[in-house]
């Protein structure tokens, strides 16, 4: 009976531990079948500014230097609601697409000197900027994959106006553009 018994703990033992999950992985495995349509950001806002907001999405390449994630809706400025980029400065390197991997946003100065991304989001309804500058902005930047011509990524953050004291947290991002 005692055998019988230990057999039996011993299995429910190990499949506890086969069904054991690692949060605390920064694999992007399987991150890649994320669906993300061709050339568009999603994501939901909080605070000073709801919703859920979606919009053309697109890679700015500046000198050798400077490199853009850019997203807004709306076919003009006079119905556009919302423009959202993220910037990313290569120092020492000439311009190249940024590798698969969790990146740091923050301010310009906060991601000087490391490899990081800031924000600047604008409510274009109240004319209203968040990130710029430096105004308090924490959150990443998560890139899946770069191929095929195609950037895709995932993101959240959260920031200040400094101005204003209003803040927004941005959650559930996530994007894909082509590389031209």
């Amino acid at each position: 009976m005692k055998h019988v018994m230990r057999i039996t703990l011993l299995t429910l033992f190990l499949s506890f531990m086969a069904c054991s999950n690692d949060d605390d992985s920064n694999d992007n495995t399987g991150m890649e079948d994320i669906p993300i349509p061709l050339n568009e950001m999603s994501f939901d806002i909080a605070g000073a500014v709801e919703g859920s907001k979606s919009g053309y999405c697109y890679v700015v390449i500046v000198g050798e230097s400077s490199y853009m994630v850019s997203s807004n809706d709306g076919t003009s400025a006079a119905d556009q609601t919302f423009g959202l980029t993220f910037y990313k400065s290569f120092v020492d390197d000439p311009v190249g697409n940024p590798a698969p991997g969790t990146y740091p946003i923050g301010t310009v100065v906060d991601v000087s000197g490391i490899d990081g991304f800031w924000v600047v989001y604008t409510d274009t309804q109240n004319d209203t900027e968040f990130g710029s500058g430096t105004d308090a902005v924490s959150g990443s930047l998560t890139i899946i994959s770069n191929t095929n011509n195609e950037l895709k990524g995932t993101f959240e953050f959260t920031a200040t106006n400094n101005q204003t004291g209003e803040s927004i947290q941005v959650t559930n991002g996530k994007f894909s553009a082509a590389i031209d």
